[in-house]
């Protein structure tokens, strides 16, 4: 029952891949011709909603009357602060209590983030700047008071329990 093929003569009885011409032409002659629709109405459609779109995300008008530009100056003191803050960070020199201290003043800071995310009107948006001002310097004194007392060989934490 096993028969022998040959495969050149197996292949060459196989229907060709594509036919030898296309029945589309044909079928496509046949169809009715229908008028196309203009695409301009569409089109100018959703050109609306975009704007309507656009507008609604940048036609608020600010919270108050102060301008934001009064904010620029406390924004920028902020960003340095708070890049000299992380720069003087040191937890292989730190004690737990400065590590604490330090976890403690990111959580007040991301708190007052938090709020200025919500674009609270000018007044309280320049006093939640000026409060992340003032931890930011808190933190630097921390860090700089740590590393000055590490570099003469003294914990900080016999300096805060210290009555001298």
């Amino acid at each position: 029952m096993t028969e022998t093929i040959e495969l050149s003569s197996a292949l060459r009885r196989l229907p060709l891949e594509a036919p030898p011409h296309s029945a589309w032409p044909a079928v496509q002659a046949q169809l009715p011709k229908r008028p196309a629709w203009p695409t301009w109405p569409a089109a100018a459609a959703a050109a609306a909603v975009l704007l309507a779109v656009l507008f609604q995300f940048t036609g608020q008008p600010p919270a108050t009357g102060t301008p934001a530009g009064a904010l620029e100056p406390l924004m920028a003191r902020s960003a340095q602060l708070e890049s000299a803050f992380y720069a003087q960070q040191d937890d292989a020199i730190s004690s737990a209590s400065v590590i604490a201290a330090n976890l403690n003043l990111e959580e007040q800071l991301a708190a007052i983030d938090t709020e200025l995310g919500t674009q609270p009107a000018t007044a309280r948006a320049e006093a939640l700047w000026r409060q992340r001002i003032e931890l930011l310097d808190q933190g630097i004194r921390l860090n700089r008071d740590n590393a000055d007392y590490n570099a003469r060989g003294q914990s900080f934490d016999l300096a805060l329990a210290s009555t001298d």
